[in-house]
């Protein structure tokens, strides 16, 4: 390994400068080496503990066992404070490739098969022509399909299984072609596994079968049941951050009750409540209009003058005041509290 050899280069090398200043002890550059290599290829890969081992493995002297303990450990602490990606993991990082942490959930592990899988599918049977086959799959924009007989699923026809069966002869059924028994997965399994089962065969498609019947084909998960997959797993996390986010808000203990003016020609008068964008973290909850009291429902026209009472915290307040006088002719949308209520409020 190439961290091995530099990481040796450069312990030898530091015990020839340290040699002449250094009167306490005789120093070994052997011995710097090895801690050197350690320390090298614990920092390169961020593994103090795979470098111990082997350099143990290498030297067979387990007397440098302390050494090489907090020489490995001081590396891979300076290594993660200068940069957090390892020689192993910066590539992936450059390709897109993001590990999972250690707690987190896969996103494709919270969607089921059965959500993305096509459905509305093309079988053929054994003894059609590979000929009639490629046309099918041409006419089709498919790269394979699964073969049933008599209701069950017994394989699946490619076009790889077509071009190594010599093209597509008329002559050639697909029973002669066909790839048996092939890899399948059932409807409640996670998209996750489905992907990694794909992977593993360098397939593009895998036969969705019955859960509680295995001949019993019920679909086709294909890579684009994939894509699918993840955007609708990203967007159902998306979404469950944002309601966290909204909810945290709200029982923020900075929240409270405050009412507000809408302004003359303000970004509120003459909108209906639904279109017209509030701060994050602020909810109304009536509107004033001289003497009557209205629910401040989403097709609530609002107009100058109208008093509305909000729950919401500080920041979200503020947010609202600043961006209503901003839009208005005037800077009326701020009520002053009045200092009784507050403290009879509190």
């Amino acid at each position: 390994m190439p961290s091995l050899f530099i990481g040796a280069a450069l312990g030898a090398a530091f015990s020839h400068v340290v040699d002449n200043s250094w009167t306490v002890s005789t120093i070994e550059p052997g011995a710097f080496a090895i801690v050197g290599m350690a320390a090298t290829f614990a920092a390169v890969a961020r593994a103090p503990l795979t470098s111990i081992i082997i350099v143990f493995e290498i030297t067979g002297d387990y007397g440098l066992v302390l050494p090489l303990m907090l020489a490995s450990t001081l590396a891979t602490f300076v290594a993660d404070r200068m940069h957090a990606l390892s020689a192993y993991t910066m590539p992936l990082a450059r390709a897109g490739i993001q590990l999972t942490r250690r707690g987190e959930v896969d996103l494709l592990d919270t969607v089921p098969v059965r959500d993305v899988m096509t459905r509305n599918l093309t079988s053929v049977t054994p003894g059609q022509s590979l000929s009639e086959i490629h046309d099918l799959l041409d006419r089709e924009r498919h790269h394979g399909l699964p073969v049933v007989e008599d209701g069950a699923l017994i394989g699946i026809i490619t076009l790889a299984d077509i071009q190594r069966a010599g093209g597509a002869p008329a002559e050639t059924t697909v029973a002669e072609a066909m790839t048996p028994r092939p890899a399948t997965v059932t409807p409640s399994a996670p998209v996750s596994l489905a992907i990694e089962r794909m992977a593993a065969l360098g397939v593009g498609r895998l036969p969705v079968v019955d859960d509680a019947d295995p001949s019993r084909l019920v679909g086709v998960f294909r890579r684009v049941g994939a894509v699918n997959a993840y955007h609708q797993a990203l967007s159902a996390s998306t979404q469950h951050e944002l309601s966290l986010e909204r909810l945290r808000l709200r029982t923020d203990p900075g929240a409270r009750f405050f009412d507000f003016r809408i302004p003359r020609e303000s970004m509120a008068d003459g909108r209906l409540v639904k279109e017209t964008v509030w701060p994050e973290g602020l909810t109304l909850v009536s509107v004033q209009r001289g003497r009557g009291v209205m629910v401040p429902t989403g097709n609530l026209e609002l107009v100058a003058g109208d008093v509305v009472t909000a729950f919401g915290t500080e920041t979200a307040r503020v947010r609202t005041i600043e961006r209503l006088n901003a839009t208005g002719a005037d800077d009326t949308a701020e009520i002053p509290v009045d200092p009784v209520a507050k403290r009879s409020g509190e």
